[in-house]
């Protein structure tokens, strides 16, 4: 997909129109903990996307280390809902396999969705195992770690559901289907 059409599909899709309000002040990247690390600040990133670079903005980590801690937000002037952008993004970024060579973090995100997916939360042996498919050095590199939690008992093997399964997948689908109608 070009990027006038990524562009047209984050503007309307996942209603990135309120980022045109965004008067670049930079309160968001100047709050934010983690924006040193970022390509580029949310300011930043939410100016490529109203240029119509898309796939610049697909290939950043910025959103992949949004953190929700929500400073963006609380700082924002125009009240923009900066977190809900990124969690757009990300969806964005998988639906359409565009992420930036030798990325890591869309991994992890995908390997924390899966178990949240099938047993209502996250569970510490299924993220691990997901993710060392895709990264098998990185989990090797704190297999040492995972001994000792799991020699404390704080890594469970086994994963435990939340109480009512069959109603948490029941959300989920409706939360599907809302987002396909949308």
């Amino acid at each position: 997909m070009d990027n006038a059409a990524l562009k047209a599909m984050f503007f309307e899709k996942y209603h990135g129109e309120e980022i045109r309000n965004c008067i670049q002040c930079g309160s968001c990247s100047g709050s934010c903990p983690l924006a040193p690390f970022m390509d580029y600040g949310p300011r930043q990133l939410f100016e490529l996307a109203r240029e119509g670079d898309m796939e610049d903005v697909l290939k950043a980590n910025t959103m992949w280390l949004c953190v929700s801690c929500y400073n963006c937000m609380v700082k924002c002037p125009r009240d923009i809902v900066i977190t809900d952008h990124m969690y757009a993004l990300k969806k964005m970024a998988l639906r359409e396999g565009i992420q930036a060579p030798g990325a890591k973090l869309p991994d992890l995100y995908e390997s924390f969705r899966g178990p949240v997916e099938r047993y209502g939360k996250i569970t510490d042996i299924q993220v691990m195992n997901r993710y060392a498919f895709r990264h098998p050095v990185d989990v090797m590199k704190n297999a040492f770690l995972a001994l000792k939690l799991a020699k404390r008992k704080r890594l469970d093997p086994k994963a435990h559901p939340v109480k009512n399964l069959a109603g948490f997948k029941k959300v989920m689908t409706k939360a599907r289907e809302l987002e396909t109608a949308s």
